[in-house]
C-alpha cells in the first residue's frame, strides 16, 4: 500500500526521513506482534472447540439416575 504525505517545505528533509522511519518501525512491530498473537487466539479456539464437543456429549448421554447429588451422597 502506498500513502502520500504531503510535507511543507519549511520541515527539515533529515527530520522528515526520521520521522517516516520511526513509522515505518513502528508498522513492522505491530505487524510482528499480531504475527504472534493470531497463533495464540487460533489454539484458544481449537480448545473451545473441543470443550463445546464435550459438553455436547455429555448432555446426549442419558440420566441414569434422577435423584439430586445430595440424595446420592446422602446429605439430609
Amino acid at each position: 500500500m502506498q500513502l502520500s504525505i504531503n510535507v511543507p517545505d519549511t520541515l527539515p528533509k533529515a527530520r522528515v526521513a526520521q520521522r517516516i522511519r520511526e513509522l515505518e518501525q513502528s508498522l513492522r512491530d505491530e505487524a510482528s506482534f499480531m504475527a504472534s498473537v493470531l497463533p495464540v487466539k487460533q489454539a484458544k479456539q481449537e480448545k473451545l472447540a473441543v470443550l463445546i464437543r464435550i459438553a455436547q456429549e455429555c448432555a446426549a448421554l442419558p440420566t441414569l439416575d434422577n435423584r439430586s447429588a445430595d440424595e446420592i451422597l446422602g446429605y439430609s
